[in-house]
């Protein structure tokens, strides 16, 4: 692929997305919604940058054992420079519903930060959440994680590391697992990516990521550049041993499969909340 605007358009998911300004208005009223009618800290602290923070949702008391409850960790997308955990509470409603604690990461974007340091903050945040868990009524063997877009590409690169804490599933979203065209687009404008560095950032040139099993999932109405990477990362998975389910979600783009998560009312919601476990009980 050399054409420039070819290759822009490959890597701009709203070329393909029917409403996307509507879905990121979504993002916000439910996650606004979440904030103002369910328990939550806010701004919780997992770091020492000022970005290192998290909104913690406790599991409700009915679902809290000795044990601890599961809890969904959520790192939100933006091609790495937009949104924040202000519009990443969406699914919290159903997380809490379903008997889980929720959890949305704050990492901080481009170009203040900059790829290593995003992916070590959510590294540090994922630590920070399996020593902290059980404050929040969470046991720290049950963390399932939840990213979608840039989102997803992060979890996936912090996971693979061998400092990363082990956890139980990964439902990963519309990622980018292979940086290696990012330098030659505009996403570059903001993340400053050389090729040697796009290389030691993309999943797909990695170890198995440390969780007990993947979910990938993409819509249907991706770029063709997005709906071949979420294949070749499944690809690279099975053949380092890693359990790994593929969906291409019908009717749903970029955008707005993500607000399908955990949502039982929602096809792809049923297979997400089938995947933590959450699907018929409470049992992670």
């Amino acid at each position: 692929m050399h054409d420039s605007s070819l290759l822009d358009r490959e890597y701009s998911p709203s070329s393909r997305a029917r409403t996307p300004a509507a879905s990121l208005q979504q993002y916000r009223t439910r996650s606004d919604a979440a904030r103002a009618q369910l328990e939550v800290r806010e701004a919780v602290p997992y770091g020492a940058a000022a970005v290192e923070r998290c909104h913690i949702f406790p599991p409700p008391p009915a679902a809290t054992t000795a044990a601890g409850a599961p809890a969904l960790v959520f790192v939100h997308g933006g091609h790495w420079q937009e949104s924040g955990i202000e519009d990443a509470c969406f699914a919290a409603g159903h997380a809490v519903a379903h008997g889980c604690a929720f959890a949305a990461v704050s990492y901080g974007l481009a170009p203040a930060r900059t790829l290593p340091e995003m992916i070590a903050s959510v590294r540090a945040a994922l630590t920070w959440l399996a020593d902290a868990a059980p404050r929040y009524g969470i046991a720290p063997d049950r963390l399932h994680v939840a990213g979608s877009s840039a989102g997803a590409h992060l979890l996936a690169t912090a996971l693979a590391h061998r400092t990363a804490p082990r956890v139980r599933s990964a439902c990963l979203l519309s990622g980018l697992y292979d940086l290696g065209e990012i330098p030659r687009t505009y996403v570059n404008d903001a993340l400053g990516l050389t090729p040697e560095l796009a290389r030691a950032c993309s999943p797909l040139h990695l170890p198995a990521p440390r969780c007990d099993q993947v979910l990938l999932a993409a819509g249907e109405h991706e770029t063709d550049t997005y709906l071949r990477q979420h294949q070749q990362y499944a690809a690279h998975l099975a053949a380092l041993g890693v359990p790994v389910r593929t969906h291409t979600v019908p009717g749903r783009d970029h955008f707005d499969l993500p607000l399908d998560l955990a949502d039982a009312a929602t096809p792809f919601g049923r297979i997400s909340l089938h995947h933590l476990g959450l699907a018929a009980s409470h049992l992670a």
